[in-house]
């Protein structure tokens, strides 16, 4: 070897050990094995030198070498159909965090509805072997779908799904917001009253549908025959229609993802909230409060669904005898009025009525 290449050789950094944050720390090397598994057994003070000689030194855990030891692989596959949606992000980043405290690191993809998609993503993870799941599956009332989580030999944990069989599960109460936001409009006298829902075949769908059906039934009325959407299928031109119906609807209730294009579709046409249409969204958003008018909301919490999730995945993943019943927790909403909301023929403070039909 020449004189420059050994020069070289000798020039290049060491890699920083554990046994050097253990001497800079002045701990044991068990201390610094313990805080950087997660272990909460070692008093805080400690902890914190720990993580200041990591920083200091730039040490960097061998993951790879890690995993082979312990049998983990410390990552967390997680499914959602659709990372877009606020709802889904404010899951994802809540979910990260609890998991992220534990040393778990959390590996997103959307699924975007299409099945295929779906089974090819399960069948990654299980190949790459995290050591756990948090899933929002395309639908829950597949028996495919059933039959192909009960095959995944990972804990794993669903929220806002509820598929038959032994699945733990968190879940918001779908049927709860829903029925709460039909009640409201239905006091304020409105009877032709729309409803988009998520997918049917998911419990969101199901159970948005159900509270809507209640709610009429509360009232001694039938539930409005043909108001009911999915989101997918759903389209301008479908509002359209039912503002076009010789009963034309007066009121809307819609997921928080439609709401921007409904009320693009108002703007468009001329209509004035709450004069020529009532809007209630399921979901709720800072963005709602500051809107002319300010939107009505059936406010759910998708940070506690996903730190109960997470808790739960977590506890899952370390029982070494898991629990054989599945365990099931909800999350409520709460209806939050605001100006889109009016008494029909009223307007609230923004009309004297409705206006006839579009």
């Amino acid at each position: 070897m020449s004189e420059e290449r050994a020069g070289q050789a000798t020039s290049e950094p060491r890699t920083v050990t554990i046994k050097d944050v253990a001497s800079r720390a002045g701990v044991g090397l068990g201390t610094v094995s313990r805080v950087l598994n997660g272990n909460e057994n070692v008093a805080p003070q400690l902890r914190d030198r720990v993580f200041r000689a990591v920083q200091e030194l730039g040490y960097r855990p061998n993951s790879v070498a890690r995993s082979m030891r312990l049998g983990k692989s410390y990552a967390v596959g997680c499914l959602v159909t659709d990372i877009r949606q606020p709802i889904a992000a404010e899951m994802i980043a809540a979910a990260e965090t609890t998991l992220g405290r534990a040393g778990y690191t959390l590996i997103v993809a959307s699924t975007h509805f299409d099945d295929k998609r779906e089974t090819e993503l399960l069948s990654l993870m299980q190949n790459r072997v995290v050591d756990g799941m948090l899933l929002l599956v395309n639908r829950d009332n597949d028996p495919d779908v059933t039959q192909r989580l009960a095959a995944i030999n990972i804990p794993m944990v669903l929220w806002e799904r509820s598929p038959s069989g032994g699945f733990d599960t968190v879940l918001t109460k779908h049927r709860d917001g829903a029925r709460s936001a039909t009640a409201h409009l239905l006091e304020l006298g409105h009877r032709e009253i729309a409803l988009v829902a998520g997918h049917l075949d998911t419990w969101v769908g199901r159970e948005q549908k159900a509270g809507f059906d209640a709610a009429f039934a509360d009232h001694g009325l039938d539930p409005a025959a043909g108001l009911v959407f999915e989101v997918g299928p759903f389209k301008m031109r479908e509002l359209e229609a039912l503002l076009r119906r010789e009963r034309p609807i007066t009121a809307i209730i819609a997921n928080i993802d439609e709401i921007p294009a409904i009320l693009l579709f108002c703007a468009n046409r001329g209509l004035i909230l709450p004069r020529d249409l009532s809007i209630v969204s399921i979901g709720d958003a800072s963005i709602l409060e500051v809107m002319t008018p300010s939107i009505t909301a059936v406010r759910g919490n998708g940070t506690k669904v996903a730190q109960l999730a997470a808790n739960l995945l977590l506890k899952k993943m370390s029982d070494k005898q898991p629990e054989t019943v599945p365990e099931r927790l909800t999350v409520g909403m709460q209806l939050k009025v605001r100006r889109s909301t009016a008494p029909l023929g009223t307007g609230g403070e923004n009309g004297s009525g409705r206006q006839g039909r579009v």
